[in-house]
């Protein structure tokens, strides 16, 4: 039997507001996600996401009132919510309320602004450079372009789009899945995506962005790692535009150029808490010289990579080398 493959596997729950603010951003590619006043039956989180680099299948679960910014980055995302109280898009002269069971796509190739009380919502995240294949094939052009998509269904594409979404997510939510399986049903909801939506470019082809360029946005992000960065400024610095530039770091690098500027920033900080004086020091000296502003955000960070709290490797050095 073929051995199920999902890269993606996240299942996360707590009644911690730290934990869950540190989760949201980052799988939002933020640093403005909020919690305020938690449900009657008070605050609890459930993150749940399982797939791969084409498709991602999502619940979460946040029994607070939240709000902040959501950066999709080159990916697509389609949601829809369990109970009213969800709008984004709320920046603008247009917000869009999120209605219990009628799917709706995130604004494509842009930050937006959400607002969100305590309910629950379902998602499926599609690659971007996989779901633009999928549209450019049933168009028969040979190039892929980033897409726009319809604002409403109508009746009879919101029932085939329900119908394939309930055949697909108990395949595409169930970790054993094989990965030829997967592999399948990922194209169907991207079909039925595509088609529901009237899925069209929106403009000319993102100029492809070389190995050259990659590794200098990665130098120049480690050069600078200690100012305030925004990838405007990192793609206005490579040369390419903003879109490029995080396709680029997903395909080649595995990772947003956001992502990346933190690891950076992070193997920062461990160096200088290593050649730290204990006694002359803090962590949170340390962190903020390095662009960390939330320390709690930033403890959790730090130990996910290095095992261990910043506060045991500055401590350490009190210890033989």
């Amino acid at each position: 039997m073929q051995p199920a493959v999902t890269p993606i596997h996240v299942d996360r729950r707590s009644s911690l507001v730290d934990d869950a603010v540190a989760l949201y951003e980052r799988a939002y590619a933020s640093r403005d996600i909020h919690i305020g006043e938690a449900a009657p039956d008070g605050f609890s989180f459930r993150f749940r996401a399982v797939g791969d680099q084409d498709v991602t299948m999502g619940t979460s679960d946040v029994r607070a009132h939240r709000w902040g910014t959501i950066t999709p980055g080159v990916d697509y995302v389609l949601v829809w919510a369990t109970s009213p109280g969800m709008t984004i898009d709320t920046d603008t002269r247009d917000p869009v309320p999120l209605l219990p069971g009628i799917p709706v796509m995130y604004p494509a190739g842009r930050d937006f602004r959400f607002d969100g009380l305590p309910s629950g919502q379902h998602s499926v995240r599609f690659g971007g450079a996989f779901l633009e294949s999928i549209a450019a094939a049933r168009r028969g052009d040979d190039e892929p372009r980033q897409l726009a998509f319809r604002s409403a269904l109508g009746v009879d594409a919101l029932r085939r789009l329900r119908s394939r979404i309930g055949e697909a997510a108990p395949r595409l939510l169930d970790a054993s899945t094989p990965a030829a399986d997967r592999a399948r049903w990922n194209q169907s909801i991207a079909d039925a995506v595509v088609a529901a939506f009237d899925a069209t470019p929106s403009r000319a082809p993102t100029a492809a962005v070389g190995s050259s360029t990659i590794r200098f946005a990665k130098e120049w992000m480690v050069a600078n790692a200690r100012r305030p960065l925004t990838v405007a400024e990192v793609s206005e610095a490579a040369g390419v535009s903003a879109r490029g530039l995080q396709a680029a770091f997903q395909r080649h690098v595995g990772v947003r150029p956001m992502q990346f500027l933190r690891e950076a920033r992070l193997h920062g900080v461990r160096s200088d808490l290593l050649a730290a004086d204990p006694d002359g020091t803090t962590v949170a000296e340390i962190a903020v010289s390095w662009g960390f502003h939330h320390l709690g955000r930033f403890s959790g960070y730090y130990a996910d990579v290095y095992g261990e709290p910043p506060s045991e490797t500055l401590r350490g050095r009190r210890g033989p080398r």
